[in-house]
């Protein structure tokens, strides 16, 4: 923890101060409540909140230490109000954290717009990659119920088994090689569902958080929509956090959860279900 203050710049420690103050629903409410009426006593805030005096000063303590709250006058006739500048200060700083996060909060700026990613069709000689790739989604039980690992040959088997309609895609990054697949697979062999693709996408662990798994959808969508499907789905853990902000970005929707629909470990495990149509 001592590092970390170290490490703190003062926008930072002071947002952190801030934020510890506003912790609070009661001090939040105060804060709301002298904004609204701009300057405020002790005896008007206690009837608002239903507080008892002593509780209340305990608050606007913490608040005033942490610069939200100002007081003038003296006596029960005092008044407390905000000072502006130190919220325009916090907004900024959480406006800043904001900005940093659209990289990965829209589709846009993805690892192919840098440049650093190619998506290609996969062939035989990608079948090693695809194990290891898939092998790590295993090991890590956040993105399949599978619990066996795979080998190469098996991998080159399963690609062999997909054809035109059913592509499996590579990534690959400057260096040539692969950082993750996707693939568009069966979904029901009955003719009625031959417009509706199940999907499948794995990112290698040393390259994700890097907005791969947003190239790769992009384009697996697209040669989903060049084939002629009408919807994709998968199946998903909810508590993989990336592959779910992953699959909300690009419009896909929960159509149901399965509880307990598989057992990893000795531990049941929810599959949320998600759709998208492909106008």
């Amino acid at each position: 923890m001592k590092r970390l203050e170290k490490a703190q710049t003062p926008a930072e420690a002071r947002a952190l101060r801030l934020l510890r103050a506003l912790g609070s629903p009661v001090r939040l409410r105060i804060v709301e409540i002298v904004a609204e009426r701009k300057d405020c006593t002790a005896p008007q805030l206690a009837e608002e909140l239903g507080l008892a005096q002593s509780s209340l000063f305990e608050h606007l303590s913490a608040l005033r230490e942490a610069g939200l709250v100002e007081v003038s006058g003296e006596g029960p006739n005092r008044y407390y109000g905000l000072d502006p500048s130190v919220l325009n200060s916090l907004a900024a700083y959480l406006g800043s954290v904001g900005d940093r996060t659209r990289a990965w909060a829209l589709p846009g700026a993805t690892a192919r717009e840098r440049g650093s990613v190619e998506i290609r069709d996969a062939n035989l000689d990608d079948a090693p990659a695809l194990a290891r790739i898939y092998n790590q989604g295993i090991e890590d039980r956040t993105s399949t119920l599978e619990t066996e690992l795979r080998s190469p040959e098996e991998r080159a088997e399963w690609l062999v088994a997909h054809d035109a309609r059913h592509p499996v895609l590579v990534a690959v990054d400057s260096g040539g090689v692969a950082v993750g697949w996707s693939s568009l697979n069966h979904f029901n062999p009955r003719a009625a569902y031959d417009h509706v693709a199940d999907m499948s996408v794995f990112v290698g662990r040393e390259s994700r958080g890097r907005g791969v798994g947003d190239v790769m959808l992009t384009a697996l969508e697209a040669r989903a929509r060049a084939i002629g499907y009408h919807k994709m789905v998968l199946a998903a853990f909810p508590t993989n956090a990336p592959g779910m902000r992953l699959y909300e970005r690009h419009g896909f929707i929960t159509v149901g959860v399965y509880r307990e629909q598989g057992m990893l470990d000795g531990r049941w495990v929810d599959v949320v279900v998600m759709e998208k149509i492909l106008r």
